[in-house]
């Protein structure tokens, strides 16, 4: 087991218990991320990766200071400075920070067992890893000459009042070009023929692993801004494992017309 301890700055209240949710997680992996923090420079001089989100004040502060100057820096946001390691477009997916450092700090004879999130029970904070398991692969997503994407939006959901519904409001939001798909597989078409600003995946697929789907969203090449994904379970059931898998939020049904707004605005 390699213990990687990791220190970080800013982020929201719901950013950082997902990547508290994240480092807990890695527990039960080759590769374990512990969080620094000022006990734990007692025994570990100082952390082996720091996080920074580029609004926050305190990241200034921090770049400045010496002892920082041989750690592995990740930077989420814009303007990153000339030392980052690697630079991640905010809002930040956990997903593909977690993926960087596995690439730079995993085992060369054995890969990690990847994190996937399931809640036990939803008022309390311990996670378990899924161990159901599902051979279910995506389709593979072959790497081609996409136009730039635009505001395209992909709507993935059986239900057509369903899309119908979401096609109104983002008519009313000012996205007027929508593709819509109502299973997996064809939304793994359209993935691969169209660039997309924006993609909805809702759990009831019934034709494939609708989490497969969204990994095969996350993967997609060029990236994808914004994924939303929707369901009928409790928030806090989903909400962290649709984070960890590329995500930016977890919308439950019947969506709330006052925050698909907000979220349709900032997009």
């Amino acid at each position: 087991m390699k213990r990687i301890f990791v220190k970080y700055y800013g982020f929201s209240d719901a950013e950082r218990h997902a990547l508290e949710s994240m480092l807990r997680l890695s527990e039960s992996r080759d590769v374990v991320y512990t969080a620094w923090t000022a006990q734990t420079a007692e025994a570990v001089h100082a952390p082996d990766v720091l996080i920074i989100d580029g609004e926050s004040w305190e990241a200034v502060l921090e770049l400045a200071n010496p002892s920082h100057d041989a750690v592995k820096l990740i930077w989420v946001g814009e303007d990153a400075p000339l030392e980052a390691w690697r630079v991640f477009p905010a809002p930040v997916k956990w997903s593909a920070v977690l993926d960087a450092m596995d690439k730079e700090f995993a085992p060369a004879a054995s890969a990690s067992a990847p994190i996937d999130l399931d809640i036990s029970h939803e008022h309390d904070l311990d996670v378990l890893l899924d161990e159901t398991g599902d051979d279910t692969q995506p389709l593979p997503l072959e790497p081609g000459e996409l136009p730039a994407p635009g505001r395209r939006v992909l709507l993935v959901d059986r239900g057509r009042d369903d899309r119908l519904y979401l096609r109104a409001k983002l008519a009313a939001a000012g996205l007027h070009e929508v593709d819509e798909a109502a299973t997996g597989i064809e939304a793994l078409v359209l993935l691969n023929t169209h660039a997309y600003h924006l993609v909805t995946v809702d759990l009831g697929l019934s034709d494939m692993d609708p989490w497969q789907l969204v990994k095969a969203v996350d993967n997609t090449r060029p990236a994808i801004a914004h994924m939303f994904v929707t369901g009928s379970a409790p928030n806090w059931q989903q909400g962290l494992r649709a984070r960890f898998s590329g995500a930016q939020v977890y919308l439950k049904k019947p969506l709330h017309p006052g925050q698909l707004k907000n979220l349709l605005q900032n997009i």
